[in-house]
C-alpha cells in the first residue's frame, strides 16, 4: 500500500489546542536502511543474502518484491530478478544519489520520534511500526503494512533532481518530492491506514461518497497530521507553496460560495470528486491561481471548526466519526 497526502491549519493568536505535553512519553524508533543492506553486497552475492534479509525484514521484503514486480522471496526466480534490479545502471545511480541526499537519517529519525510521541499521547495502546527506508525505482513513496512503515527515498530526492523530469512527473507533484515532506507524509499514511474512508464498523451510519464526505475525510486526515506535528508549517503538511496557502486564506469564502452556488458539495460523480480533491495543477471550479486539492483545505477548516466547538471530543473519537454530514452540520462552518 502506498500513499502521499496533505492540507492546512489557519493561524490564530489563541492557544493551539494541539500543543499537548509529551515530555513524559518516551519513543526510541531506529530507522533501518534496507537500501544499504540490499545494495552494499557486490553483484552476485545477493542470492546468498536473501535469508539474512528475510530474517531482518520479514514481511517488508515480501512487499518490496511486490512493489518492484519481482514476486515473493520464496519464488525460484526471485533471487535472479533481485540481482537484475540492483545491477541496473540507473537503479544503482539512483541508489548513490539517495545516499548523497540521505548520508544519514538522524534528522528524519528525530522528527519521526517526536511525531510518534504525540501519537502515543493520543493513542497509547496502539503499537508503533518499524521504520524502513528503501529505493524502488520510483515505484512507491511509502509502504505501510502490519508492523512496518517504509519510506521510498528515491521519491524524496528534491524537486531539482533531473530524474523526475525524465520520468515526466509534473512540476506540481515534484514540489512535494523533497526530504522535508517525509515526516508529514508518513503520518498521513498512518492515518489513512488506521482510519480508512470505508470502515467496517459503520452499521449505524450511511457513508455517502460525495464531495463533502471526501472533503471532510481529507480534512480529518490533515487534522490528524497536525496533531502529530503541531509545530510543522502548514504549507509543508499540505505540499503547498506559501503563496498557494495565502491564496486559500484570502479566498476561503469565495471557494465555499462556489461549492454551494454550483451545487457541488453533494455531487456523487467521481469526476467532480476527483477534480476537487485529487492532485492537479489547480482545483477545477476554482480560479487557476488555486492550488490543487484546495477543497481538502476547506475540509480541514470544517474539521477544525467542529473540534473547536466540541472540546469534549477527543482526537480518537473524531477520527472514528464517519458521519460526515453531522460533522458539517455541527461545525458551524461559515466563512465570510
Amino acid at each position: 500500500m502506498l500513499v502521499i497526502i496533505l492540507s492546512v491549519f489557519p493561524v490564530s493568536c489563541k492557544r493551539n489546542p494541539l500543543n499537548v505535553k509529551i515530555s513524559g512519553i518516551e519513543v526510541n524508533l531506529k530507522i533501518q536502511r534496507f537500501e544499504q543492506d540490499l545494495f552494499k553486497p557486490e553483484p552476485g552475492v545477493v542470492a546468498r543474502k536473501i535469508p539474512d534479509l528475510q530474517d531482518k525484514y520479514g514481511l517488508f521484503l515480501q512487499r518490496f518484491g511486490e512493489i518492484i514486480h519481482i514476486g515473493h522471496p520464496g519464488d525460484p526466480l526471485f533471487a535472479g530478478y533481485l540481482e537484475k534490479f540492483i545491477s541496473d545502471t540507473l537503479i544503482r545511480d539512483v541508489y548513490l544519489k539517495s545516499q548523497e541526499v540521505f548520508p544519514d537519517v538522524n534528522g528524519l529519525e528525530k522528527k519521526l520520534n517526536k511525531a510518534f510521541r504525540y501519537y502515543k499521547y493520543y493513542f497509547p495502546d496502539k503499537p508503533l511500526p518499524e521504520i524502513i527506508t528503501y529505493i524502488s525505482g520510483f515505484n512507491a513513496s511509502l509502504m505501510i503494512d502490519k508492523g512496518f512503515l517504509g519510506i521510498g527515498l528515491d521519491r524524496y530526492l528534491g524537486k531539482t533532481v533531473d530524474y523526475y523530469d525524465r520520468l515526466g512527473i509534473p512540476r506540481y507533484l515534484q514540489q512535494k518530492m523533497i526530504p522535508e515532506k517525509i515526516p508529514s507524509d508518513c503520518m498521513s499514511a498512518l492515518a489513512q491506514t488506521e482510519f480508512p474512508f470505508y470502515p467496517s464498523h459503520t452499521d449505524s451510519v450511511s457513508v455517502r461518497e460525495n464531495v463533502i464526505s471526501h472533503m471532510i475525510y481529507k480534512g480529518k486526515l490533515l487534522y490528524f497530521v497536525k496533531a502529530m506535528m503541531p509545530h510543522e508549517k502548514d504549507e509543508l503538511i499540505l505540499g503547498f507553496t506559501s503563496e498557494q496557502l495565502k491564496w486559500c486564506l484570502m479566498n476561503e469564502g469565495q471557494m465555499w460560495a462556489t461549492l454551494i452556488e454550483q451545487k457541488l458539495l453533494f455531487s456523487t460523480h467521481y469526476l467532480v470528486i476527483n477534480k476537487l480533491t485529487r492532485d492537479a495543477p489547480f482545483t477545477s471550479y476554482f480560479p487557476r491561481e488555486s492550488p490543487g486539492r484546495a477543497a481538502n483545505w476547506i475540509g480541514w477548516q470544517i474539521v477544525q471548526a467542529y473540534m473547536s466547538s466540541h472540546k469534549e471530543v477527543s482526537l480518537a473519537e473524531m477520527m472514528n466519526n464517519y458521519d460526515y454530514q453531522k460533522i458539517l452540520d455541527e461545525s458551524g462552518y461559515n466563512p465570510e
